[in-house]
């Protein structure tokens, strides 16, 4: 799940960046900027071959192999022989050099075709390295790059990293680190965590910067302030440690009674009982707690969330709990102290009701309705509309909701990639479908203006497919709509 998780940020943070076009961005848009590098040094990595990937190449992630680093944390790995192009910008006449960072296996491997003349070195035959590839004498101007002479192997095919055409002989593998994302991107910090499954950001020590609650498989919790110094952490007992594993971990930070400092909220469990906690964000004291809502253990740990919510009053202070086990599947909203306001239960296989709970002001009265899979509740817990007449196989769920006026009449539509179904936008105010449009198994999606040239808004969902016979691991596509559900583009075009 997270490599596909953060591909799909890549991808989406790619196109947010470039405001988009009308298909996804060239290789012409992601060319790497140097202006504030030295002039001799064009980088060309991974993503510049995006656009025209030939059908079954993928995109893997930092970390493959294992234990390595990858430019900008992504990689190509080739399964086809097809040529990849792009063309890249050569900012003055001079003798360039080639450097190229592949991985791969023996009987694996590319070639690397510069204008018109190809490498004699081969590249992806062995492990992570940035190899040299030869010398070049080029004008300035454009320039054909060319993974070329592909072989696949035996194994696997090989994986392209990043290339180099620079001017320094002596260019090493070290001056990438320095020319990784674009250039108005800067590392300000960088934290040495616990292995975790959530992360969550707020201010707790009231000095206006944010501090951060690393959650891990275990629901364990721990605290750092903005340098990254543990405040407090606390652990679980071990039971049900192994189920819980396996699921985002529950967890918020906000300043529920605006004193200037947030409050930690979070699972525990303590003596043999479940307790949901409200913490001092500072310390880790528990303020506030009551038995976690959800059947004596032992239970399954399908989807266990918290949220923040307004359900009355000037500020958002209520806080709401969703938690499937399977069977009994509940969302409770609590006051700021833990006092439980309302109650509302569904009988219900895992996953019925989606992955998360969402507070949002969909008639625009001050007060939050409450948004899960496929129903809305007001904000006294009452139904106001469901769908299980049209969704009631528990597959058939929202993996996420995102909220927009599609129509421009002032109000929100719910937009939620439904799994298997594809994509479904419903009229928020009775749960009227308005449209729907078939996208594999659609698990995220985004809408904004990101297509330059086409009247927005658009919708970018992911297309995730499971491995069929002869097909390895799961493989994503990004289709492109227009706020009435029409197909736009899809992306990569082959599959």
């Amino acid at each position: 799940m997270l490599p596909m998780i953060l591909a799909w940020l890549l991808c989406m943070w790619t196109i947010e960046a470039d405001r988009g076009t009308a298909r996804p961005p060239s290789a012409a848009d992601m060319q790497p900027q140097t202006a504030a590098r030295p002039s001799g040094t064009v980088v060309v990595d991974d993503s510049a071959f995006y656009e025209h990937m030939p059908k079954g190449t993928i995109i893997t992630q930092g970390g493959v192999p294992q234990g390595s680093w990858l430019f900008n944390n992504s990689g190509l790995v080739m399964r086809s022989q097809a040529y990849l192009y792009v063309k890249a910008s050569i900012p003055d006449d001079g003798r360039y050099h080639l450097f190229v960072r592949s991985a791969g296996s023996p009987g694996s491997s590319f070639r690397v075709t510069v204008g018109d003349r190809q490498t004699s070195a081969v590249f992806g035959n062995e492990t992570l390295v940035l190899k040299p590839g030869g010398t070049f004498d080029l004008a300035k101007g454009q320039i054909d790059i060319i993974l070329s002479r592909v072989v696949l192997g035996p194994k696997a095919g090989p994986t392209f990293d990043v290339l180099v055409l620079t001017t320094d002989a002596d260019f090493t593998e070290e001056m990438l680190k320095s020319r990784e994302l674009p250039d108005d991107v800067a590392l300000l910090k960088e934290y040495t965590i616990p292995r975790s499954s959530a992360v969550k950001f707020g201010d707790v020590d009231g000095d206006g910067k944010s501090d951060f609650f690393v959650l891990t498989g275990n629901y364990a919790g721990h605290m750092f302030d903005h340098e990254g110094r543990e405040l407090w952490s606390y652990g679980n007992e071990e039971q049900g440690a192994r189920q819980r594993s396996g699921f985002e971990a529950p967890g918020l930070i906000w300043d529920l009674d605006r004193d200037g400092y947030a409050e930690a909220m979070h699972y525990r469990l303590t003596d043999g009982k479940e307790w949901l906690v409200v913490s001092d964000g500072r310390s880790g004291a528990i303020s506030h707690r009551t038995e976690w809502p959800t059947p004596p253990m032992p239970h399954e740990y399908n989807n266990f969330r918290l949220a923040v919510a307004r359900l009355g009053g000037d500020y958002p202070a209520h806080i709401l709990a969703f938690t499937d086990s399977g069977g009994a599947i509940s969302i409770t909203a609590y006051t700021w102290d833990l006092r439980q306001l309302w109650q509302h239960v569904e009988n219900r296989k895992k996953d019925h009701l989606g992955h998360y709970v969402y507070p949002v002001d969909l008639t625009q009265n001050g007060t939050d309705e409450v948004v899960a899979s496929p129903f809305v509740l007001d904000a006294a817990g009452r139904v106001i509309w469901n769908r299980f007449d049209l969704f009631d196989d528990n597959h058939d769920h929202a993996d996420s909701f995102r909220f927009h006026d599609l129509n421009g009449d002032g109000h929100q539509e719910l937009l939620a990639p439904f799994s298997e179904v594809g994509v479904v936008v419903f009229r928020a105010r009775d749960g009227a479908v308005l449209w729907r449009h078939p996208a594999e198994h659609a698990q995220q999606l985004e809408v904004g203006n990101f297509l330059r040239g086409v009247p927005g808004p658009h919708i970018a969902v992911n297309a995730r497919t499971y491995a069929r016979s002869g097909e390895a691991g799961l493989a994503a596509q990004v289709h492109w709509l227009d706020a009435k559900g029409n197909l736009l583009s899809k992306w990569p075009p082959t599959r």
